[in-house]
């Protein structure tokens, strides 16, 4: 065996020639160190000439050694045995010489660290052990973890497992991920000859026994074996080779531990396997009978989530959002599979995309009555109907992310025909009605906002403006600036524009002024234009020279130094925004309006934490005006004409003119009772979501009379600089007891309190681990995210299964309860083991 320690032999040669002996003979009987005699002749000089004895030159050597001088020491090395005494010419020599014997076996068993128990092991693998570069790597590892069954190392080598600790559940899943298909750590396996013994460990742990055992069956059974167990249902007769269920709890163990090991990887080698095994089985047909309650238990194959998702379409279809799976409702069946499932995260959007569709459908088939005020229409907006235009911007842009239209076309349709339809239509018909005849507030009308909102402020405040930052984009503005204890004050309000409601519009109107008048296409504050920021920082200062008017994009990515000088001694600053409008505004991107609306909230948000972390604690968030987004073209129908003059302004949604007009399904306001002025034109309006015949965009449209252009947010946010004191929550285990006695471990953990501003919402991963920490189960993930304030709302169940395994009652086992996003953050409970064993009773 070639490729051991030299160091340790030109060491024992050196003592060995102090002695009187000037020759020493070496017979490597099987030439294990043919390789290494130069080095060992480069660590003899000084000391010994080394000299190779071969056969048919032994008279040469002969007199060659008798020619040396008396205090001329060698040593003799023959790569062969020591040849019989006929026909050994060095025989006399050979008699008063020294001879001298390496043992590579024990040589590497002493490298190694090894037992004695293990020379014959190292005997058998020689072909293994002779590389350095094989031996160094599996020194990295344990050997308590692998003295029982030594190829377990071995095999912990070729498959390159990085922990220490020797399991052959890792060993399997390295194995696993190789491929069914020219498997390079089988193949290793086989030529280092642990493939016997990588299959009784299979057959032992797993039940599966094959004359000529193959990976791709044995994958087979531990998915098929899962899935059915999953289901509650018995592998039918034609899969039974395919049945490894008598040794369960490893099939869940490994399922469990395999699947984690690939959440959110890629590639995911977990969802590659279960695609090898569908077509291996021909799942398509397998289980194209299997009822759909059945098939939404399960979770090992992708295409399970695909079938789930088309039963909820067919469900929508019929507008039926009452049916249930396994006693789940729609929205709790996605959040479900998101959740807790392994394709959770993969199928993520396209879940989110259908709850959000069944949202839709259910609120469209609640009653509504069309019958009140304005101010109960408004009030109702703010409070719930938001959340409608809330929902279709989202199931839009997830339809628009997972970018499979066809698959998902019929949804699609029915809910744009519900959105702009049975709600726009209503809703727009109904705010049209009431609105020439009702009153707003005047602390909510958008042309008294600086006189209501801003003038009475005694300390500095930052006014950041977002061009169509609509109502239900500021509401999840609000929600995300709630989870910060950072934020001290969050009040969401709202103000209701003027019409038309567009940008030439509302940003004068929030300006100071005592007089708006309007011209073509510009709102002139005080007889002045504030057609762009430096006109409006001017109109600003007028009214308090410690004003300023700056651009959210010359801000964001400013130095700290730069944003400080900007502020300094400012009492009233305008920030403008235009992520929306910019975007919406323009036919070639319109259709990303719900992505930019996205951005915007995101922009804010991101702008308020800049702020507070330089002193600026008062922020005040509105807009413009908002908009309608309908992602089905507008068609021909659409669109209604109506003829415009010279000097008539007309938009889609809207036209000022000085006519009079009692044109079906149009509504109008007199200008001069919108801008407290005496202008006599009239804004007329379509009475529903249609347009005027006009040059625009196909899908967003804005500056017409409707909830969701007219009403816009008004969030006052307050901040402090103080640190945050927000940290993950915690997860309590309530066990009543804390002995196992079974494989299937029941678990009962608790929030530990609710999430709010200073509790941050975290996900746990739950397993057992041995003295070693070596993994003992699967891993159960729970997710603590409840606000709740019941602590029964907080509790949760689950259950780990073990592997099915010896287990020593003396030993120490734990249950550990980790954070995901920090593993650091870890409890390690310790568990008495009583599973009762069958030595334990008589047979």
């Amino acid at each position: 065996m070639a490729d051991v320690d030299s160091q340790k032999i030109i060491e024992t040669l050196k003592q060995r020639f102090t002695g009187p002996k000037q020759f020493i003979f070496w017979y490597d009987d099987r030439g294990e160190f043919q390789d290494q005699i130069e080095e060992i002749r480069q660590g003899l000089q000084g000391t010994a000439r080394v000299v190779i004895l071969t056969m048919g030159h032994q008279l040469k050597i002969k007199r060659d050694l008798l020619a040396l001088s008396p205090n001329e020491k060698a040593l003799v090395y023959s790569p062969e045995p020591q040849p019989q005494l006929i026909e050994d010419h060095l025989r006399n020599i050979t008699l008063y010489s020294g001879a001298f014997t390496a043992d590579s076996v024990e040589i590497l068993r002493k490298e190694l660290g090894f037992p004695e128990s293990l020379r014959q092991f190292i005997k058998d693998h020689q072909k293994f052990f002779e590389s350095k570069e094989r031996r160094q790597k599996l020194l990295r590892y344990d050997l308590k973890s692998y003295l029982v069954v030594p190829e377990l190392a071995i095999m912990a080598t070729l498959a390159r497992l990085k922990q220490p600790i020797v399991d052959f559940f890792d060993i399997l899943q390295l194995v696993m991920a190789a491929g069914v298909t020219d498997n390079r750590i089988l193949a290793e396996f086989e030529k280092y000859q642990v493939s016997q013994r990588f299959w009784a460990e299979i057959r032992a742990r797993f039940g599966y026994a094959a004359d000529q055992p193959q990976l791709q069956d044995f994958v087979t059974g531990i998915y098929l074996t899962t899935t059915y167990q999953q289901m509650h249902q018995s592998m039918p007769k034609g899969l039974a080779m395919f049945d490894l269920s008598q040794d369960l709890a490893n099939v869940q163990t490994l399922i469990q531990q395999f699947g984690n090991r690939n959440q959110g990887a890629t590639p995911d080698q977990f969802q590659e396997l279960g695609q090898v095994v569908w077509q291996y089985v021909h799942g398509a047909t397998l289980f194209a009978s299997m009822d759909i309650d059945s098939i939404a238990k399960a979770d090992v194959f992708p295409q399970f989530d695909e079938m789930i998702l088309a039963w909820i379409q067919d469900r929508l279809s019929l507008k039926d959002v009452d049916s249930q799976l396994n006693g789940q409702s729609i929205e709790q069946l996605t959040k479900w599979r998101v959740d807790t499932t392994h394709y959770g995260q993969t199928y993520r959007a396209l879940y989110q995309m259908m709850r959000k569709a069944w949202y839709l459908v259910r609120d469209t088939l609640r009653d509504r009555k069309t019958d009140k005020k304005l101010s109960e229409l408004i009030e109702d907006y703010v409070t719930s109907g938001y959340k409608t235009d809330t929902d279709y911007r989202k199931f839009i842009r997830d339809y628009q992310r997972v970018n499979m239209p066809d698959a998902y076309l019929p949804t699609k349709r029915l809910i744009d025909s519900l959105y702009v339809q049975d709600n726009l239509d209503d809703a727009i018909q109904a705010w049209t009605g009431q609105l020439s005849g009702g009153t707003v507030d005047p602390t909510h009308l958008q042309r008294n906002f600086y006189k209501y909102h801003v003038a009475s402020e005694t300390n500095r405040i930052v006014v950041i403006i977002s061009d169509a930052f609509r109502f239900e984009a500021a509401k999840e503005l609000e929600k995300r600036l709630r989870q910060s204890d950072q934020v001290t004050g969050l009040t969401m309000d709202y103000l209701v524009t003027g019409l038309p409601s567009v940008t030439y519009m509302g940003m004068p109107a929030m300006l100071p002024h005592r007089e708006l008048t309007l011209t073509t296409k510009e709102l002139l504050v005080d007889g002045q234009p504030a057609v762009n920021r430096e006109q409006r920082a001017a109109i600003l200062q007028q009214q308090n020279p410690a004003s300023a008017a700056y651009a959210l994009d010359e801000l964001k990515n400013a130095p700290s130094a730069e944003i400080r000088e900007k502020f300094a001694g400012k009492q009233v600053v305008y920030i403008y925004h235009n992520q929306i409008d910019t975007t919406a505004d323009n036919p070639k991107s319109e259709d990303s309006t719900f992505q930019a609306t996205d951005e915007a909230i995101a922009e804010i948000q991101q702008m308020i934490r800049r702020l507070r972390t330089l002193s600026i604690s008062h922020v005040l968030v509105t807009a413009d005006h908002g908009y309608l987004y309908r992602d089905d073209q507008l068609t021909d129908s659409d669109k209604i004409d109506i003829p415009k003059t010279t000097d008539d302004i007309k938009s889609q949604r809207y036209l000022i003119t000085g006519r009079e007009m009692t044109t079906p399904g149009i509504g109008c306001q007199r200008l001069g009772d919108l801008l407290e002025n005496t202008d006599s034109r009239y804004v007329y309006y379509p009475k529903t979501s249609k347009t005027f015949r006009a040059p625009g965009g196909s899908n967003y449209t804005h500056g017409g009379a409707s909830p969701q252009e007219m009403i816009v947010p008004l969030l006052d946010v307050r901040t402090t600089t103080n640190r945050s004191a927000a940290q993950d929550v915690q997860l309590e285990l309530v066990n009543a007891t804390k002995r196992i006695t079974s494989l299937e471990v029941p678990i009962v953990v608790r929030q530990s309190e609710p999430i709010g501003a200073t509790v941050i919402p975290a996900t746990f991963d739950l397993y057992f681990v041995d003295e070693q920490n070596r993994h003992i189960s699967g891993l159960v993930s729970i997710n603590a995210n409840s606000q709740s304030a019941e602590v029964q709302d907080r509790i949760q169940h689950t259950t780990i299964v073990l592997a099915d395994r010896h287990y020593d009652k003396t030993a120490h086992y734990y249950l550990v309860i980790e954070n995901q996003q920090n593993p650091d953050e870890r409890q390690k409970i310790a568990f008495v083991m009583d599973i009762a064993s069958w030595d334990n009773f008589d047979r």
